[in-house]
């Protein structure tokens, strides 16, 4: 072949396999928009990050902040982007349209036995909730789609180059190989679509369990009361209040949540702070619409519906069922005020990233304790040493059998009298007392008692495997280097331990040399609930530097050392600068 004809061949190589990519990624995004099958670049930035260490994830999230991990997101589907054209180029050049098939065939096969097992889904996908043959599937008409492209324009080049001996015949082959790529993603999509059921969420053939009868004993109050040790220790708290069965929806259909909030995105998700301007003093309940939001989903969270939500409740049960939505509505609820905390949040040094100290927030929930669900497949057998929580989006978390056990940990539904709303879980979550975030997993899908201990999500990126809150308070008013006449001046703000309660807080107007205590604006909400706190000082001719520590249920008073979330929550009082104006 001559130069000019060969420089011709390579360049339209070059189209077919940016061709093939081009259409296979825009399958890949049909099928995360329309199936909610995770992308390959999600999965594999998930996994990349079990092999970043936490002081390099630390160092890197304070000195770039979120532009560099969207750097990261945007180069893994570069990365994937440029592998597929390169082999894809290869094989047009090859000239043979087989070929085309044999690799789509061999990259499903790769993501099939190498890729999924990597990110947590099992060989073909059967540690995911739903069916592996519907993940499979999925994956086929990615890859199938793209050894069409290739076959096809195999096919074409050949054809296309007159000059080439026995050109008509190859091509034709190659155009019949395309033609079977096609037939393959067809096939794929059928039953993909089949297998799909209720969108490619959770799928079961276990029997649906059913709800108590009315005469059934009502969820008690004093499942979420404080006790008796620290009910003395902290001001009066209100009691949660123990309510009916929430009435069955009619066949008209469940409530629908409020529409999605839209929130920044990086290849880690999105830490979204609460809602509260700077200098002004966190409302005692949180809006919805003001609550912090943290998802590890890089693209999208589950868009889950009420109607066909399922969840599993099997392992080391007497009998594994599979609860709907309408039974857990039909169960005894409670309600309770509780605040839910992110291990990344900063106790100190607010202004370290974009977030700050602001990933707290508090919200009156409504829900069913976790044992009496559990209860419904007959309770876990002995020997039950940790229970899993598995999320629709492959999140999951890990608790201890006494935890999961407690009274105080539910699964619920409403928040702030209104449907979970589907940034926060919809349609159910769980909520664990004195722990952090991430051991409250939202779109809870399955829940499964195992005689060994489960190391969950966070625990396979090296943080800690308790998740207990560290005691926290914070400095809302005045803002930090703010300019302050002569006098008595207010300072307010949040502190929060968790279940173990807030005794007491106490305001420095010296950098921490002298201390005096803060009053509390009102009594908590709940025993597992921020309290707000108010004090004066007076403001002088010179800056001053004012301090915030407060001590916990137990006595034991905020360090004055600072430390980063990683591993285990981070550590410190907040400080901030004024000067007289």
């Amino acid at each position: 072949m001559r130069p000019v004809a060969r420089a011709r061949s390579a360049w339209a190589a070059f189209a077919v396999a940016s061709a093939a990519t081009g259409v296979a990624l825009v399958v890949q995004q049909v099928v995360r928009n329309a199936w909610q099958v995770r992308s390959l670049p999600e999965r594999t930035m998930e996994s990349l990050l079990v092999l970043v260490p936490l002081d390099l994830f630390e160092s890197g999230l304070q000195r770039f902040g979120a532009n560099a991990k969207d750097i990261a997101l945007v180069g893994t589907y570069v990365g994937m982007a440029l592998l597929l054209i390169a082999i894809g180029w290869l094989a047009v050049r090859s000239r043979n349209g087989w070929l085309a098939l044999l690799l789509g065939l061999g990259l499903w096969l790769l993501t099939m036995l190498v890729v999924l097992p990597l990110t947590g889904a099992g060989v073909f996908g059967v540690l995911l909730l739903a069916p592996p043959v519907f993940t499979d599937a999925a994956f086929g008409c990615i890859f199938g789609a793209y050894a069409a492209v290739l076959g096809l324009g195999t096919g074409l080049v050949i054809q296309s180059d007159r000059g080439e001996v026995r050109g008509t015949s190859a091509g034709r082959r190659s155009l019949l190989a395309g033609l079977g790529g096609t037939l393959a993603t067809l096939l794929a999509f059928g039953v993909a679509r089949s297998a799909a059921g209720n969108g490619g969420g959770v799928q079961s053939s276990l029997p649906l369990a059913v709800a108590p009868t009315a005469s059934a004993a009502p969820a008690t109050p004093t499942a979420v009361r404080a006790s008796a040790t620290a009910a003395a220790a902290v001001p009066t708290v209100t009691a949660p209040t123990a309510v009916a069965p929430a009435a069955v929806p009619t066949a008209a259909g469940f409530p629908t949540p409020a529409p999605v909030r839209s929130v920044a995105r990086d290849q880690d998700g999105s830490l979204t702070a609460a809602g509260r301007r700077p200098g002004t003093l966190a409302p005692a309940i949180t809006d919805n619409q003001d609550f912090y939001i943290v998802t590890k989903n890089a693209v999208a969270d589950p868009i889950v519906d009420a109607e066909s939500w399922r969840l599993i409740i099997d392992g080391e049960v007497d009998h594994p069922v599979q609860l709907d939505y309408a039974t857990l509505l039909a169960l005894p609820s409670v309600e309770i005020t509780k605040t839910l905390e992110c291990i990344s949040n900063l106790t100190a040094g607010c202004n370290m990233a974009s977030f700050g100290c602001d990933l707290i927030s508090t919200a009156t929930w409504r829900g069913v304790a976790l044992r009496d669900v559990v209860d419904l497949a007959g309770g876990f057998k002995p020997g039950v040493v940790d229970v899993a929580f598995l999320a629709t989006d492959e999140f999951s978390a890990g608790l201890p059998m006494d935890v999961a056990m407690d009274p105080a940990t539910l699964i619920v539904f409403q928040m702030n009298g209104e449907v979970l709303p589907r940034e926060h879980g919809y349609p159910a979550r769980l909520l664990v007392p004195g722990r952090y975030g991430m051991k409250n997993p939202k779109w809870l899908a399955g829940i499964r008692g195992l005689n060994t201990p489960f190391v969950d999500w966070y625990q396979q990126r090296g943080w800690t495997r308790t998740g207990v809150v560290k005691t926290m308070s914070r400095i809302d008013v005045p803002t930090d280097g703010a300019a302050l006449m002569p006098g008595s001046q207010p300072v307010a703000g949040i502190a929060y331990a968790g279940d173990r309660g807030i005794t007491m807080v106490e305001v420095s107007a010296d950098g921490g040399t002298t201390w005096q205590p803060a009053s509390l604006l009102e009594a908590p909400p709940g025993k597992d609930a921020m309290v707000r706190w108010q004090a004066t000082f007076e403001m002088r001719d010179a800056p001053l530097t004012l301090v915030v520590r407060a001590t916990d249920g137990t006595g034991v008073v905020q360090p004055e050392d600072f430390g980063l979330p990683a591993p285990d929550g981070s550590w410190g009082q907040d400080s901030i600068d004024v000067r007289p104006a």
